[in-house]
């Protein structure tokens, strides 16, 4: 008779088998946000009949135009003319897409990302779904936002669940969103949305025997060194991250996942990191490619300054679950250090470079340090620089780790230092 234990045992290794021989459904972009999507629009004169939300309506005749559409700010593909009076411009503007027959899989959701300046209010097939900085109660061509949206508060991509209950898997499907204005003197209008489907839920990851050394090295060493890869199924839950009795990860945000076989976002940036163009670059260059690359992918289109609010949002509704490395590129375009700093290492080992990842605390506001992370890059002479692809972006600055700068303000997670100005540190393999 088999034992309880080993029934177990044996349950669990049979649905890591199922799990790793069935297809499994991935991120979907139905909308894509920007250039690549046509929008129909109406600004006027007038308003558009009632229908205009619903699939009946007739569109042919609304001009269209690539996304971001609007006026008087800057990314915009479309640009609108309102004329010579600024002083009294429409207050709403239509927006309609049509999309051809698209059904769900089971366990699939779907989730907007939209950017409007000033409000909106967001249909599906006629529904209302959500409104965005609008007043409750009736909304008439003459409404306006509850407050201007200007400044640093631009830009922002807000995530939007649709209920499915407003899909219809069967036939086509309308987008249909009306932007409002703050006054009928705003000096700007702005609109872009993306629509993705979000794959059924994943069971919480249980780590490989063959991750857990480079698990074991970052976890309670805070390095891992050049001469050790990033294997399939390495996870990182963040500092406070734990193995339950089965050995699958639990965190309280999201779970970063290593799976290159099912990430065709991470798989695109190892081509990138592979390519003969790359190879044929100076090590220096290649830590400089592989940068810019990465502060195009994990950077909001609204800017640096939405990074944490576009990753906080991917926390709060991923947390606790699997989220492939390549998933945050393409559910939010944004990524912070924990990402930039595990993306750039997977990218420098496929394009021969010898680099670390590195966790502990940046000095930005003494005398305590703030959670980071960031990556070494050793040259040939032994020489160890610093990588900071989320505090330096793109910019070309990769100062030696004996610097005085690099010294004082990259500290261990218990704000001891990580490094010293003594140059004999110069070739060492390991802090």
């Amino acid at each position: 008779m088999i034992s309880p234990a080993a029934r177990r045992y044996l349950l669990l290794a049979l649905l890591s088998l199922t799990c790793s021989v069935a297809p499994m459904l991935r991120a979907r972009s139905l909308v894509e946000w920007g250039a690549a999507t046509e929008w129909k629009y109406f600004t006027g004169p007038g308003e558009p009949p009632a229908e205009w939300s619903r699939a009946v309506f007739d569109d042919s005749k609304w001009p269209s135009g690539k996304a971001p559409l609007g006026y008087g700010t800057a990314r915009l593909t479309t640009k609108f003319d309102f004329g010579s009076d600024s002083t009294n411009k429409p207050v709403t503007t239509w927006f309609r897409r049509e999309l051809a027959k698209s059904s769900l899989n089971r366990g699939e959701g779907l989730v907007l990302l939209l950017c409007v300046d000033d409000g909106a209010v967001v249909y599906v097939n006629g529904r209302e779904i959500t409104r965005v900085n609008m007043p409750d109660g009736k909304i008439s061509p003459r409404s306006i936002a509850k407050k201007r949206i200007k400044g640093t508060d631009e830009g922002n991509y807000q995530r939007i669940r649709v209920p499915l209950t407003a899909w219809n898997s069967d036939e086509k499907n309308v987008l249909a969103v009306e932007v409002h204005q703050a006054a009928p003197n705003d000096v700007d209008c702005f609109f872009d949305l993306a629509l993705k489907t979000l794959p059924p839920p994943e069971p919480r990851p249980a780590v490989p025997a063959e991750a857990k050394a480079a698990m074991t090295a970052y976890y309670k060493k805070h390095y891992l060194g050049p001469d050790m890869k990033v294997p399939d199924g390495y996870v990182d839950g963040g500092r406070r991250m734990e193995l339950d009795a089965e050995g699958r990860a639990r965190s309280g945000r999201e779970i970063l996942l290593v799976d290159r076989p099912h990430d065709a976002e991470l798989a695109q940036d190892l081509a990138f990191a592979r390519s003969k163009d790359l190879a044929a670059l100076a090590p220096l260059d290649r830590v400089q490619k592989i940068a810019e690359r990465i502060e195009q992918r994990m950077t909001p289109p609204g800017g640096r300054h939405w990074l944490g609010p576009a990753v906080d949002d991917l926390t709060v509704e991923f947390a606790d679950k699997p989220l492939r490395i390549g998933d945050v590129v393409d559910q939010g375009q944004a990524g912070v250090c924990r990402h930039r700093s595990l993306l750039f290492k997977l990218m420098a080992d496929e394009a021969g470079l010898k680099a670390a990842l590195v966790r502990g605390n940046v000095l930005v506001k003494p005398p305590h340090g703030s959670p980071h992370a960031w990556n070494e890059v050793q040259l040939d002479d032994g020489t160890r620089l610093l990588v900071d692809v989320t505090l330096n972006g793109a910019r070309r600055r990769f100062l030696p780790v004996t610097n005085e700068f690099v010294v004082k303000h990259y500290l261990k997670p218990d704000d001891s230092p990580w490094y010293s100005t003594n140059a004999t540190l110069k070739t060492r393999a390991q802090p």
